[in-house]
Order: C-alpha cells, then structure tokens, then sequence
C-alpha cells in the first residue's frame, strides 16, 4: 500500500492512485458531536488524513471572545460566528504606512518541524492565509481597496510589492523546511463571478503570483491556491503562471464538470464536495450523495484530492456527517 504522500503525488501527477488521498475537515462543534458517537478520532469508521494543512496564524495578539488583532495590527471582530475585519487602520493611500512584517516566525518554523516529525509519511503543505491581495482589503477596507484598484492604481501597485516582498521573505525561510507544498490563500471570486474583473486580476495580481508561484516551484515544492466564489474566468491564468492545486472548486459557485473538462489536465483539485446545500439542509442519503456525485466527476484520471470545500460547519445534522464520512470511506476506493 503507497503512503498517504505517495498517494498525493500520484494524484498530482495525474495518475489514478490506488486509493484517494483524503483530508476531513470538521468545524469543531461538529467534531465533538462526532467524537461523542465514535469516541477518539482513531475509531472512526475511516483513516487518519492523508494531506495536511498547517495555516499561516491569523491571530495573533489582543485575542478575546469577541476578536483580535493580526500581526499587521488589523482589528478582526467575530460576527454571526465568522470573523471580519473593521475599522482598517490605512485611512490614506500611503504604501509607506504599511507595517513590514516577519510573516514567519521562529514558532511557525518549530511547529512545521514538528509535525512533519510526527507525520513523516503525510504530504503536507502550509498556507499563507489572507495573502497580498486579501491584505491589502484587510488594512483598507475592501469597498475603498476596490475604489483604489481604479483611483489609486500606484498606491495599489507599490502596496502589492510591499506585501509581496514579505511573502517572497517568508519563502526564504520554509521553503528549506520539510514540507512538500505552498498554497496562497487570496479569494478573487463570489457565489456567481469574479469578486473583481479579470483586467484587475491581470493588472495588479497574475504578475506577482507568477513571481511568487515561480519560486516554490524552484524550490521543488508544489504551489496551490486556495480562492473562494467563482474563479471560472481566471482558471487559464492560474495555469498559465505555472498553478498545480487549485481550492476549493465550490459547486455552489463554479461548474465542476466544465472545470474538470477544461483544466483537469493542468490542474489538480482539492474540495469539490460543497457545503451549502444537501450537506446541511438534506438527509443523510442526499449528503452522502453530495460527496459521491463530486467525486464521479473529478476523480477521473487522478488530479483530485478528497475534501469538502469548506470544514462540515457547525449547524451539519450529525446523522449527515456519519453519512458524509461513510461516503468519503466508499469512494476513496472507488466505490461509487
């Protein structure tokens, strides 16, 4: 039987492997009411994960029940049980106001080392979470960052360098480190298009995503992109500056067999399986279904990696997460 890492770079390299490579993403309410059924995640009615994710911390410091303060010094209040950012602390179109920031720590270096140590067969990945363009929304707000890309198209450009800077920096330091990919995590998509057009997208981010994308893969590592919504009109663009990982393919936003047929051969997938709809909303067997239907589609041919596009979040109906979890333990191997 291939490792879980072995398995994900069949996938990677478009071949069929033998099972699916997997994660099980659990909002923590959720998990407990599982843990409550099954006891330790190790007697679950399937395996440990497969791939792993380890996030750049959004939080940082000031935390409390209602927020906290990132390392930019960006105010995120928790609202309807998510967190936003307010109040965004760059009130004039002045680059040089932007905090210069170590975005990797020595604790974030211990902690990948760590896990890598107890997980030495996993494939495993780290993720810049709210990446330089989502920055930007962070430390401006995101309607006045919007006006910008228009008004202030030379604050926006120096801006970007300066974050991109601190990402090319960050690379500088993990990419050394044992750990076989990099994912950006910058949204450009809504529930039905671009959240921005794609002239902005080819303006301001393809460049220095090339840049950035460009360097992991010298490194050797894997480069994904983790964006939400809608991507559809940017997924040539992705492939074009050398993409390989694309999340989280939402159905309820993009037409995944379009996508499957389109990019399948350039692109691998995580997600696919939403989390709107039936997951939620459905019975057990129409949740189930959810995950089978996905998975039908985009396994073909490898290029897939098995996970929700979201966590199960917290309002998922235990019996549909059983189900969720006995169909993800059908089709990894292909018993649709």
């Amino acid at each position: 039987m291939a490792t879980s890492r072995e398995l994900a770079y069949q996938s990677l390299r478009h071949m069929q492997p033998e099972r699916l490579p997997f994660t099980l993403y659990l909002d923590a309410v959720v998990e407990k009411k599982l843990t409550a059924v099954w006891g330790a995640r190790t007697s679950w009615p399937i395996p440990e994960d497969d791939i792993i994710r380890i996030l750049w911390p959004v939080e940082d410091h000031d935390i409390s029940e209602s927020g906290f303060r990132d390392r930019f010094n960006c105010e995120w209040k928790k609202e309807e049980g998510a967190y936003t950012f307010v109040n965004p602390p760059l009130t004039e179109p002045d680059s040089t106001r932007i905090p210069r920031v170590s975005l990797i720590t020595d604790e974030d270096v211990a902690l990948i080392l760590r896990t890598r140590a107890k997980n030495p067969d996993k494939f495993i990945f780290y993720q810049f979470t709210a990446a330089f363009g989502e920055r930007l929304w962070c430390l401006r707000g995101l309607e006045q960052t919007l006006m910008d890309y228009l008004l202030e198209p030379d604050f926006v450009h120096c801006s970007l360098d300066i974050l991109m800077e601190a990402h090319l920096t960050a690379l500088e330091k993990i990419l050394p480190l044992p750990i076989d990919g990099i994912t950006f995590g910058c949204d450009y998509g809504a529930q039905k298009s671009l959240m921005i057009s794609r002239d902005i997208f080819l303006k301001f981010f393809k460049p220095r995503l090339a840049i950035l994308y460009e360097k992991v893969r010298n490194a050797g590592k894997v480069v994904g992109h983790h964006s939400c919504g809608n991507n559809t009109d940017i997924m040539r663009d992705f492939i074009d500056i050398g993409l390989q990982v694309f999340h989280p393919l939402q159905p309820e936003a993009m037409d995944i067999g379009k996508i499957k047929r389109e990019f399948g051969r350039d692109l691998t997938f995580r997600g696919g399986i939403g989390t709107q709809r039936k997951i939620i909303f459905g019975t057990p067997a129409e949740a189930a279904a959810e995950v089978t239907n996905a998975v039908e589609i985009l396994a073909e041919d490898g290029g897939y990696f098995l996970e929700t596009t979201k966590p199960l979040p917290k309002e998922t109906p235990v019996e549909n997460a059983m189900a969720v979890i006995g169909a993800f333990s059908r089709v990894m191997r292909y018993d649709y």
